[in-house]
């Protein structure tokens, strides 16, 4: 008996291979897999391999059209280019985390002028994914019309969250004192990478992703009564999200001890859970570079007969 261990098999064609049509998830139930169907109509797959997975070289004209896949092989482990996604962005929306917390003092005007050009924002690209959905298949259309109705109500929820600073002073001062709380953890942090002063490091600022997502959950943690208290809402742009997390978690905390003084203040506001693999590095992230700034600047905001701020 022999044993063989990282082998690989390779084919070649010089007229090219067909691409593999994976029709399984078309008509499943689970929409997770028809969301992935949908998501992945257009990725062409030449081979499929059997407890190992398969690779192929694509190659393409001087004017970018795809010639023929002519070479296929198994991969025990393969690998694949992911592109840095950039996130477009609008004079017609403030990110500026300083600046937002100003705004936030200003009164709501200011943060109307800063933030209600988002929702209208997000409108437009959700028109442009709607243009996307012609000539998809039934089945896709339909997924592709649930996926818009969950746009439609993000959309809602953000602007939601913007109207409720603009009448709630409460929200408001928790608001601004959050994103100041952010914005000193961000110089501090970019000042040891750039070994400058925090001073001197550029403004910080929010991607537009991590704002909407603050933003659509104010509702929830502000309104005890609100039903959007019952939705979990996941981001999965690690690391990037747990800057948005981490906001959310700092608005929470500072609104728990401007609505209630002493004891009615006390208590825990947020619980964070991580792999043990990470635990360790990431509570202390959070501690650093959100918990410690807000309580070091919040303490001084907070500090008539409050309960104090504290991590653990």
């Amino acid at each position: 008996m022999a044993y063989a261990f990282q082998t690989r098999i390779e084919l070649e064609c010089a007229d090219g291979f067909y691409p593999r049509s994976d029709l399984s998830t078309y008509q499943s139930d689970d929409f997770e897999l028809r969301l992935g169907d949908l998501h992945y109509r257009d990725v062409r797959e030449y081979a499929v391999g059997r407890n190992t997975s398969a690779g192929w070289q694509e190659r393409r004209d001087a004017t970018n059209d795809p010639l023929p896949v002519t070479r296929v092989w198994t991969d025990f482990l393969p690998q694949q280019e992911v592109e840095r996604v950039v996130p477009a962005r609008s004079d017609g929306v403030e990110f500026g985390m300083e600046a937002l917390a100003r705004a936030a003092v200003s009164g709501a005007e200011a943060v109307s002028a800063a933030l209600d050009s988002l929702p209208e924002l997000y409108a437009e690209w959700r028109r442009g994914q709607e243009g996307m959905m012609t000539g998809l298949a039934p089945r896709r259309l339909k997924t592709g019309q649930a996926l818009l109705e969950n746009v439609d109500t993000a959309g809602s929820r953000i602007r939601d969250g913007i109207d409720l600073l603009k009448r709630d002073t409460v929200a408001r001062e928790a608001f601004g004192l959050m994103n100041t709380a952010m914005a000193m953890a961000n110089r501090r942090r970019e000042a040891v990478i750039q070994q400058k002063l925090p001073g001197d490091v550029d403004p910080p600022t929010w991607r537009p992703f991590q704002l909407a997502f603050v933003l659509l959950n104010l509702v929830g943690v502000t309104d005890r009564n609100s039903g959007e208290r019952e939705i979990v809402d996941l981001l999965f742009f690690r690391p990037a999200a747990a800057r948005a997390y981490l906001g959310l978690a700092a608005y929470a905390i500072v609104l728990r001890r401007l609505r209630g003084s002493g004891v009615l203040g006390a208590g825990i506001s947020v619980i964070m859970r991580y792999t043990l693999r990470l635990l360790t590095p990431l509570v202390s992230s959070a501690r650093s570079n959100s918990c410690g700034p807000m309580m070091t600047m919040a303490g001084r905001r907070l500090a008539n007969g409050r309960w104090k701020l504290d991590s653990g």
